[in-house]
């Protein structure tokens, strides 16, 4: 193993050591109440009906059985990992560095807070490192490790599809260029999603219940209860008898066991099939009304951004501690019990870090900002990657926005790499007619041979 290739991975775990110590304070990796069933999805296994079956076994299976904190390693590895390989697409990176990269972020942003979070948020920011080195040149040993932990980033959720779109989309237009390995890699995670769904849902689809979370949207902003006010009553449409009851809260309407999506006893894939025939006749009846909603609600996502909504204890004692209770040995379910998280004071300790994350944010808006103001007269690779956050933003805000209640979570979750632009290192960018420029520093002999004169 050469030198290089040590300092390399010595960088790395160095790297990943940072963004862990959010979950080092805790005692224990950050949960969230989704946390229990994804993980169950693995240990069972089964397929839930509203996440795709990805994040769920993959935990599961590098936990081992035994801890939850090997499934946070390999997370805050894969960033460190995925920063160096981003790194590599754009300049050749220095173990130094790297680490004081990570340092900037893991002491003033959100990533290493997601990163110690098992959820597929913690993969958010990864999917889009990915996306962003079909901006520069990738080393071939990165092409393949790299391409795969970004498939399974995409994949991870819903969200990230619509993401990767944008993003897609973004350096196409960037670039004049079809980004084919970009392609291939949301490709893949398409692939996976339609064959996972075939054998656990036998449906061929991308999200067969997605329709649910699109009502349940469109029945919080009005729109789709005043449609069904207006073809109401109707037998044909199960909901016509809760329409009185429906609110303008989406999360009600998913989670609450009172809500009619539990309550009805209309079986799940004809509540979806009903579900998807609202969502079109409401879009229909009111197109510009759904598309104000829409826009409202993702500039509204765009600056929710604090981090904090995945840090209080609630309902983890309910939707985790006993799948941890039942599955892991009792080790773990001491050290989950003794979590400041668990505790209560795990926020007010991130709390404290807002205005600096805030701050950093603010740096990189207007030094991102100056890039793309600086590109108008020459454009250039750093411009590019700012642009293509940026846009990577509003994709996000759009497709969490539009299929969910607005948490701070899904955009906090990679609005720290808007100070990638800035701390990045680029290699010196070639401009045709080099040689003038050049010229001064040769000798008079290479001078006068690379002259016209000279080439007579």
């Amino acid at each position: 193993m050469g030198r290089g290739l040590i300092q390399s991975l010595l960088a790395i775990i160095a790297g990943a050591a940072l963004f862990a110590w959010p979950a080092l304070l805790n005692g224990y990796p950050i949960l969230f109440s989704d946390t229990g069933a994804i993980l169950e999805m693995g240990l069972l296994p089964s397929m839930g009906w509203d996440k795709p079956f990805v994040y769920g076994p993959l935990a599961a299976a590098l936990s081992l059985r035994r801890s939850l904190w090997l499934v946070a390693a390999a997370q805050v590895l894969a960033l460190s990992y995925a920063l160096w390989a981003a790194q590599s697409a754009f300049a050749i990176p220095s173990a130094r560095r790297h680490v004081t990269l990570c340092l900037i972020l893991a002491a003033g942003t959100s990533a290493p807070w997601f990163a110690s979070t098992l959820l597929p948020d913690a993969l958010t920011g990864i999917a889009v490192l990915g996306l962003l080195t079909v901006l520069g040149q990738l080393p071939r040993r990165h092409t393949l490790l790299l391409g795969i932990l970004t498939t399974i980033a995409i994949a991870s959720h819903l969200s990230h599809l619509i993401l990767a779109a944008g993003m897609i989309a973004a350096i196409a237009l960037c670039r004049f260029r079809v980004p084919w390995r970009a392609i291939a890699t949301i490709s893949a995670a398409l692939l996976y999603l339609l064959a996972s769904n075939v054998v656990g849902h036998g449906r061929f689809a991308v999200s067969p219940y997605g329709s649910v979370f699109a009502l349940a949207r469109l029945i919080a902003d009005g729109p789709a209860r005043d449609y069904l006010q207006r073809v109401c009553p109707d037998p044909a449409i199960a909901l016509c008898a809760w329409r009185d009851k429906l609110t303008d809260d989406s999360d009600q309407f998913l989670w609450d066991p009172a809500s009619p999506f539990w309550s009805d006893p209309l079986p799940l894939p004809e509540f979806a099939a009903q579900a998807g025939r609202l969502v079109a006749g409401t879009i229909l009846s009111e197109p510009w009304r759904v598309l104000r909603l829409a826009y409202r609600n993702a500039a509204h996502e765009l600056i929710h951004i604090d981090l904090g909504d995945t840090l209080g204890p609630d309902y983890l004692a309910e939707t985790v501690r006993p799948r941890i209770a039942r599955w892991y040995p009792g080790a773990e379910l001491s050290r989950f019990d003794a979590s400041r998280q668990i505790a209560g004071t795990l926020l007010p300790i991130a709390a404290k870090l807002l205005p600096l994350q805030r701050a950093l944010i603010l740096f990189g808006l207007v030094g991102s900002a100056a890039l793309l103001i600086s590109s108008l007269r020459r454009p250039n690779q750093r411009a590019d990657v700012a642009a293509v956050i940026l846009l990577a933003l509003a994709a996000n805000a759009i497709a969490t926005g539009s299929l969910s209640a607005i948490h701070d979570r899904y955009e906090a979750r990679l609005v720290w790499l808007i100070v990638i632009p800035i701390l990045f290192r680029f290699r010196p960018e070639t401009a045709p007619f080099r040689i003038a420029a050049t010229m001064p520093q040769m000798d008079r002999t290479s001078a006068k041979r690379l002259s016209p004169e000279g080439q007579r």
